[in-house]
């Protein structure tokens, strides 16, 4: 895959408008003589639809969904992106996660390289904020699978995230996660992360990650939009960027 898919989906965290952006910046370099790096441009247009995405409500992210281990970031990592403003993101995107210097990220949100750096400071602090697995993905499904057995291995601040749901506490967040269940559960690697697909009459319904510390599950994310997960396990994902694993079932 090429630098620039991934840079502009860990900027804007969805597959079609990841390569919407690519198209866009490509265009304005071929078309219009546009100057600069393509990576550049595709963070000014990436930019450009994270202002105009912000006015829109909360929607779950595309994590990549495949049958084996995966490196992509996580959904949790993906929420914690989608609660940034564009700056910060950008910010944080270019410089934590591509190692870009304040010298090339300020001109893109209008800041001096200090400004810069202080807005990605801001935006690290919040991402710092989630919970992140502290063991490999074969110590994550042993939790995971020890908790679909029925086992109380739900941390006491555990949270869970879905489309239209945010609850935080064993208590509250333990009956529905149970209800995220269902007869057929599959195994699945959601954005790097143990997880499950629901299946019912053959087709998936939810995508569920875990994040596991301490052998305890720390955060729950849920996608349940029936066309959301249709189009996130399809065997052939007609927006994700060439070179992403897809899961096949």
């Amino acid at each position: 895959m090429d630098q620039e898919d991934r840079l502009a989906y860990r900027m804007l965290g969805r597959f079609s408008e990841a390569a919407d952006a690519v198209r866009e910046a490509r265009r304005k370099i071929e078309k219009t003589g546009e100057p600069g790096w393509l990576s550049t441009v595709v963070a000014r247009v990436s930019l450009t639809m994270l202002r105009v995405r912000a006015r829109r409500g909360f929607e779950m992210p595309d994590p990549v969904v495949s049958p084996g281990p995966n490196d992509e970031v996580g959904l949790g990592v993906l929420t914690a992106l989608d609660a940034l403003t564009p700056d910060e993101r950008v910010a944080y995107v270019l410089h934590d996660m591509f190692g870009e210097g304040f010298e090339r990220v300020a001109p893109l949100i209008g800041r001096t390289p200090l400004g810069a750096s202080q807005v990605e400071a801001r935006a690290r602090q919040r991402v710092a904020g989630r919970p992140v697995s502290d063991v490999d993905l074969d110590g994550q499904r042993g939790v995971v699978d020890a908790f679909v057995a029925g086992a109380e291995v739900l941390d006491a601040d555990v949270t869970l995230r879905s489309e239209d749901l945010w609850l935080r506490g064993a208590e509250m967040v333990a009956p529905k996660a149970r209800l995220l269940q269902a007869p057929c559960m599959v195994p699945a690697v959601v954005g790097g992360e143990a997880g499950l697909m629901s299946v019912v009459d053959g087709k998936p319904v939810a995508l569920v990650s875990f994040t596991v510390r301490e052998g305890r599950i720390a955060a729950i994310h849920a996608i349940t939009d029936r066309e959301h997960v249709r189009r996130l396990t399809a065997a052939h994902h007609t927006h994700a960027p060439a070179g992403f694993p897809q899961f096949r079932h």
